[in-house]
């Protein structure tokens, strides 16, 4: 039925797509509208066959818009089953369909053919699909007209199998870091405030910025200070204080308090706009990379050609199209990608969307994981890990303080002060002000009493003295990477509150799994020294990188690719979008930003970094198959050759060892989801018997 309907389709496709001058003259709108409703019906129809349900799920969350290579792939495919059905029928009703079928399939072949000479003569490489391309023709050329489509029908099969494979959506990666410049900034001219427009803006100018203003310019505080969220720039969460001669840049966030900036560069010099730039450049950095089946194949082309040639000198032309025929590249070009696939499905059950099947080849050879810090180890939320009491006050009396200070604010610290209160079942009033003095903390008054909450700049600032128990508290705090909120009520300082980073609970296990491999592991961070250096010592980590922008987490890896190491990147947030696109592989999580996702080549679905160790026993696995699928390959084609010189094998031969090869390699790329098939068949009958035993009580 499925063959029935695909035809039916093909002939539309056949009738309409012919040819685009043809088409536009008939009418533009009627090829648009029978392309569409083809395209459409092979997306629903045909596509869940190149892959498992729970896969095609998964994708749906991440997919953009059909790929216009796999859409041009469709209407060849669609073609070329038109012209085997031509063939067939010129074959047995009416000879001159037979020709029809032959300058179709001149036609659908040519692009393959320029594209393989100018591999060939542009990029000094023999292409395996300029041999199918070859084999094709030939076989035209000595009658075979049915087998000749039936190959094209295979060589766009393996196409079409092999674009299913990879990378279903590329959103725009610069979106997130396009800086909407404002139409006019304030600045400070000859001591007075006046409004300019934005392009009127020159390096030296000194612009001013007040709370919820998205900083326009790369710049340093002249004047003031201020609370700046750089979450875009570095991926810490928690945001950073700003005083004189402290540097802001394009694109950070003010939340709290005013500043006057001295510009040092706008427009395409900040430094969002040179991400932008390299974002572009590494676009396309994966898609220099073949698959491994291709590459055999493409190894094979010189000696399959070589032997076709001499078969064409000594025992004539149908020996040179068999030999073309022999299979050793078509098989891999449907068996590696077939096997691919089949890994791809297993991951996608195991709750692993592998975006681009390419990755899961690189992944055997990665020697090297790196890992960002917050978001991914860590969570981007810190916990009140300790409580800190001046002589005479509680600790749940400096916890209620504080949050209730915090209460009206959103940031991670408020939120981590709350979730503490919240944990030991306190009762926080909202303050009687609503208005916020703000600078490197927060002042509210209540019930008579004025309360602060921030660092210790904060309170020398507002001339608290601290007391030496909580400076010693503060060095501790420097050391172990945590960092210390004080709390004053009325001019005196009444205790402190210790915020640590939360591992994610599966951190460790996992970090243990991955070194038994003999994985080197790496920290990359935007966040400061001594919280990444002691994160990457509690973890027994093997080097660390702190306090680097986008672009430099970029320039770590690349040092590492050049330095011989293969690079797994792990990261979620918006600035390690251009680290997941240069590493060898990247991985994400469900729930990171939509940039890194869209980035990523893997996409762990259950946002738990558990499923990481698993990724890499898939990847094996992957590879092992695939060497098993690459040996039955060149076993019938090995036999055919030396056949056609010393047994005089003819065409029929040739497909019967053709079909063998590739019906084995087939079965053993497929043979991973027998195993899967049999494990959820297992479950099941093990979820009925406990249903059996433990039925559902009604209430």
């Amino acid at each position: 039925m499925l063959f029935t309907l695909l035809i039916g389709g093909s002939l539309l496709a056949g009738w309409a797509l012919s040819g685009r001058k043809t088409a536009d003259k008939i009418n533009s709108l009627t090829y648009k509208t029978l392309n569409d409703r083809y395209q459409k019906f092979l997306q629903e129809k045909v596509d869940p066959l190149f892959g498992s349900r729970k896969r095609s799920q998964q994708l749906e969350t991440f997919s953009g818009e059909y790929n216009v290579q796999e859409a041009d792939i469709n209407r060849r495919l669609g073609l070329s089953a038109t012209g085997t059905g031509l063939a067939v029928a010129g074959s047995v009703v009416y000879p001159p369909l037979s020709l029809l079928s032959a300058a179709g399939l001149v036609y659908i072949m040519l692009p393959l053919a320029k594209r393989g000479l100018h591999a060939l003569f542009y990029e000094k490489r023999l292409k395996y699909r300029l041999i199918g391309t070859l084999s094709v023709w030939g076989g035209l050329l000595a009658g075979y007209y049915v087998v000749s489509n039936l190959m094209a029908l295979v060589v766009f099969f393996a196409f079409k199998l092999a674009a299913r494979t990879q990378a279903h959506s590329q959103a725009s990666l610069t979106a997130a870091f396009s800086l909407q410049q404002p139409g006019s900034v304030w600045v400070q001219l000859n001591g007075v405030e006046t409004e300019i427009g934005f392009d009127e803006l020159r390096i030296g100018d000194i612009i001013i910025l007040t709370a919820g203003q998205t900083v326009p310019v790369d710049g340093y505080v002249a004047e003031g200070m201020a609370t700046v969220d750089q979450h875009i720039l570095t991926g810490e969460s928690q945001p950073v204080e700003k005083s004189a001669a402290d540097p802001v840049f394009a694109n950070t966030l003010l939340l709290t308090g005013k500043l006057y900036v001295r510009v040092s560069q706008t427009g395409s010099e900040t430094a969002a706009a040179q991400i932008v730039k390299i974002l572009g450049n590494v676009a396309s950095h994966r898609s220099e990379h073949e698959a491994r089946a291709e590459q055999l194949a493409d190894k094979l082309a010189v000696p399959v050609l070589a032997a076709g040639s001499v078969a064409l000198l000594t025992v004539g032309l149908g020996g040179a199209v068999v030999i073309l025929n022999s299979g050793f590249g078509s098989t891999m070009l449907i068996s590696g990608p077939l096997s691919m696939l089949t890994h791809l499905n297993l991951a996608s059950h195991h709750g692993i969307l592998v975006k681009d099947g390419r990755s899961l080849e690189k992944l055997h050879s990665v020697d090297t994981l790196v890992f960002d810090k917050t978001g991914t180890l860590t969570s981007e939320q810190p916990e009140v890990s300790r409580i800190y009491c001046c002589p005479d006050w509680q600790e749940e009396q400096v916890l209620t303080y504080a949050a209730l200070a915090e209460k009206r604010q959103t940031h991670p610290i408020a939120k981590a002060v709350s979730a503490a209160a919240a944990q030991r079942g306190l009762h926080i009033e909202t303050p009687d002000t609503a208005a916020y003095e703000v600078g490197f903390g927060v002042e509210v008054h209540h019930r008579g009493q004025h309360i602060r909450v921030g660092s210790s700049r904060f309170m020398q600032q507002s001339r608290i003295r601290i007391s030496a128990d909580i400076e010693t508290a503060r060095d501790h705090c420097r050391q172990n990477g945590s960092s210390l909120v004080m709390v004053a009520v009325d001019g005196h300082l009444i205790g402190a509150l210790e915020l640590s980073v939360q591992l994610r609970p599966e951190t460790r296990t996992l970090i243990d799994s991955l070194h038994s491999r003999g994985l080197k592991l790496c920290i990359l961070s935007g966040d400061h020294e001594n919280p990444t250096r002691h994160l990457a010592q509690s973890l027994n980590i093997d080097s660390y990188f702190a306090e680097v922008l986008p672009e430099g987490k970029a320039d770590k890896i690349r040092q590492l690719q050049q330095s011989g190491h293969t690079v797994c990147f792990v990261g979620d947030g918006i600035n390690d979008a251009i680290a997941l696109q240069q590493a060898d592989v990247s991985v994400s999580m469900r729930g990171a930003t939509s940039l890194a996702t869209d980035c990523a080549q893997i996409i762990l679905m259950n946002q738990s970094l558990q499923k990481l160790d698993q990724l890499f026993d898939i990847a094996e696995d992957f590879n092992k198959n695939l060497d098993r699928t690459m040996r039955l390959a060149y076993i019938p084609g090995s036999i055919l050759i030396a056949g056609v010189f010393l047994l005089n094998f003819g065409m029929p031969t040739a497909l019967l060892l053709y079909s063998s090869g590739l019906a084995a390699s087939m079965y053993n790329a497929l043979s991973p989801l027998k195993k899967l098939s049999c494990a959820e068949t297992n479950q099941n009958l093990k979820d009925s018997d406990e249903s059996q035993h433990h039925p559902v009580q009604r209430h």
